[in-house]
C-alpha cells in the first residue's frame, strides 16, 4: 500500500498555491493526481519565486507526486477529452473565479451527469456569491479582510510574511474531500464542495484572534489579546522565546538572574505584565544581556518554563530536534537538481519512498495519460506538438 488513498484518482485544475498544495496532500497520501494546466504557461506557479532549470522551488514542492496533462478547455476536442478523464476520476478539483466553470460547461452539475460519484471541491477567495465574489483574490487580501493584517502591525497594519491563508484553505480542501470521499464509501454519491478561503481563515483565527469577540452581552471577564502575551526577548547571541503566563515562574526567571524585578508592582502578576509589556520587554532584555541562548535554553528548560531559541531562516535545517525527526529531506530532482524540503507530517506507510516522482515539467505525461484513455494517436501527436511550440514559445519569451 502506497497510501490510505492509494486508488482515488483526482482531477486537478488549479493553480499557484491553495489548489496545488490541497492536491499535494491528496497525492502525499497515495492518490494519483492529474494536474489539468493551460497548453499556454501551465500553472503560474512553475515561474514564481527561486528558480533553477526552467522550475520555481513554489511549484517543485507543491507538484510532486503529481501527472502533469495540457488540456485548452475551450477547445471542443480536448473539453471531450477532460470529459472521458472526469468519467473515471474520483475527484475534480478547481479554484477559477466564480461563473467561470459554468461558461467552460465543467461546472458540478454538467459533471455529475457523467459521474454521480464525483467528488467536486471549489475553491474560491471570498465565495461562489455576494458583493466581493467577482474580486480577484491574493493571501494579503484575505489577511485584510479578516483583520490579521490589523493585529499584526504596531503603528500601521502589516500582513505576515508568509500566504498563510493560502496554504490553510488547502488543509482545509484536503480534509473536506477525504471527509467527502467517505461519505461517498458509504453511499456511492458525490457531492459539490464550495470552499472559500474567507471561511477558512475565520475558521482558523477565531478561536484565539477574536476570543474578546466571541462571547456577546455583558458579564464577561477579559484577559487582553492572545498576541500581547508571548513578547520575545534579546539575548547575548540572539533572542529567545519566553512564555511567563506562570507568576512563579517569573519569578524564578528573575532569580536565575540575579534580579528582584518579580517584586516590581508592573510585572508582579500575569495581569500587570501584561499591561506593561514594553517595560517587561526592556527588563528581561537586561537581564539576558550577558547570557547567550543556548544557556538560557538550557537553564529554563530545566526549570521547566517553556524557552525556545529563535531560529532565523538558515538556522532551522541545522536545529536539533528538526535533525532528530528527520523533518527535512534532501532530494534530487532529474531537471532541477538537488532540493531540500519537510516531509509529510504523517507517513501513512512509513517503507514506501518519498517524493514517489518528482513535480513534472508541463506535459510530462501527455503520452502515458492519453494512451491509457485511448485517445486516438493522430491527438497525441497533435497535442504533443502543440505543446512543443508552446514550450519554444515561453523559451523564448523568457530570453
Amino acid at each position: 500500500m502506497a497510501g490510505p488513498l492509494s486508488g482515488y484518482r483526482v482531477l486537478e485544475a488549479t493553480t499557484t498555491v491553495s489548489g496545488p498544495m490541497a492536491a499535494m496532500v491528496l497525492a502525499d497520501q497515495g492518490a494519483e493526481v492529474i494536474k489539468i494546466e493551460p497548453p499556454a504557461t501551465g500553472d503560474p506557479g512553475r515561474y514564481l519565486g527561486s528558480s533553477r532549470g526552467g522550475m520555481a522551488a513554489l511549484f517543485a514542492v507543491l507538484n510532486r507526486n503529481k501527472k502533469s496533462l495540457p488540456l485548452d478547455l475551450k477547445d471542443p476536442r480536448e473539453l471531450e477529452i477532460f470529459k472521458n478523464l472526469v468519467k473515471t476520476a474520483d475527484v475534480f478539483l478547481e479554484n477559477y473565479r466564480p461563473n467561470v466553470v459554468e461558461k467552460l460547461g465543467i461546472d458540478y452539475s454538467e459533471l455529475r451527469k457523467l459521474n454521480p460519484g464525483l467528488v467536486y471541491a471549489s475553491i474560491s477567495g471570498y465565495g461562489q456569491s455576494g458583493p466581493y465574489q467577482n474580486r480577484k483574490v491574493f493571501d494579503p487580501s484575505i489577511q485584510a479582510t479578516t483583520g490579521v493584517s490589523h493585529d499584526q502591525g504596531r503603528e500601521r497594519p502589516e500582513n505576515i510574511r508568509t500566504i498563510i491563508f493560502d496554504k490553510v484553505t488547502a488543509l482545509t480542501t484536503a480534509q473536506a474531500i477525504t471527509a467527502a470521499l467517505l461519505e461517498k464509501a458509504k453511499t456511492g454519491v458525490g457531492q459539490y464542495l464550495p470552499i472559500s478561503m474567507l471561511d477558512s481563515a475565520l475558521q482558523y483565527t477565531w478561536p484565539d484572534l477574536m476570543w474578546s469577540r466571541t462571547l456577546l452581552g455583558d458579564g464577561v471577564d477579559h484577559m487582553g489579546e492572545i498576541g500581547d502575551w508571548f513578547p520575545i526577548f534579546k539575548a547575548k547571541d540572539g533572542y529567545v522565546s519566553i512564555v511567563l503566563v506562570r507568576d512563579d515562574l517569573f519569578e524564578l526567571v528573575c532569580v536565575w538572574c540575579g534580579n528582584d524585578s518579580h517584586t516590581d508592582p508592573r510585572f508582579a502578576t500575569f495581569e500587570a505584565r501584561r499591561q506593561n509589556g514594553p517595560a517587561l520587554t526592556a527588563a528581561l532584555d537586561d537581564m539576558l544581556a550577558n547570557k547567550t541562548t543556548e544557556e538560557i535554553c538550557e537553564n529554563l528548560d530545566a526549570f521547566g518554563i517553556p524557552v525556545a531559541r529563535v531560529n532565523s531562516f538558515d538556522d532551522i535545517p541545522s536545529d536539533p530536534q528538526v535533525r532528530h525527526q528527520g523533518t527535512l529531506i534532501e532530494t534530487t530532482h532529474p531537471q532541477i537538481g538537488e532540493m531540500r524540503y519537510p516531509r509529510p507530517p504523517m507517513r501513512f506507510d512509513p517503507e514506501t519512498p518519498f517524493p514517489r516522482s518528482h513535480a513534472p515539467f508541463l506535459g510530462d505525461h501527455t503520452r502515458d495519460i492519453l494512451t491509457e484513455m485511448g485517445v486516438d494517436e493522430n491527438e497525441i501527436k497533435r497535442l504533443e506538438a502543440r505543446d512543443a511550440e508552446c514550450a519554444e514559445a515561453r523559451q523564448k519569451a523568457s530570453a
